[in-house]
């Protein structure tokens, strides 16, 4: 009987918890964009952006959406940090990978970091954000020609992804 008990409490009361990266080389906007869903999501105020210091380690954000719990970890993207990186993948649901759209002289090295995350085993099947941060229209479009379609032929398996609605910083769970 009390298992019974149990399994009804824990099927009305548990939220599914799925951890998220974010990644990204330093000053790409990774804490930026943590403080601003937390901003959302919490109803409270967000940091000015000269106030957002850069990671030195880890920055974690908590986020309940209907039946979900969200668990951000933004990790520090300057060279010396992104080798603390692999110890996050493997407990890993999905990945939100930041990359500066108006700094283009620093696109290369965004795009060997995150060849070496798609190249992990541990990440294997996760789904893959790629944020352009500060959207300038140009650079932008000179982003997704560099990025090519690469990216998008490898991280297509995905079972469930982060989309971004008509509003920004909109986000739904959605099955795919």
């Amino acid at each position: 009987m009390f298992s019974l008990f149990y399994g009804l409490w824990k099927y009305l009361f548990t939220k599914t918890e799925y951890h998220v990266l974010i990644l990204g080389i330093d000053k790409a906007g990774k804490s930026t964009f943590l403080e601003k869903l937390k901003s959302i999501y919490l109803n409270t105020e967000s940091l000015p952006p000269d106030r957002i210091v850069p990671t030195v380690g880890l920055n974690i954000g908590r986020i309940e959406v209907s039946n979900t719990k969200l668990v951000f970890w933004d990790l520090g993207g300057q060279p010396g940090l992104r080798s603390i990186w692999e110890k996050y993948y493997e407990e890993a649901h999905a990945v939100v990978f930041v990359i500066d759209a108006a700094s283009p002289s620093r696109f290369e090295d965004s795009k060997s970091s995150l060849e070496k995350v798609l190249r992990n085993e541990d990440l294997q099947g996760a789904p893959l954000l790629i944020l352009a941060n500060n959207r300038i229209l140009l650079k932008l479009y000179q982003l997704m020609n560099w990025l090519g379609t690469w990216i998008l032929r490898s991280w297509m398996r995905g079972f469930t992804c982060l989309k971004l609605s008509q509003h920004m910083m909109g986000w739904e769970l959605k099955k795919v």
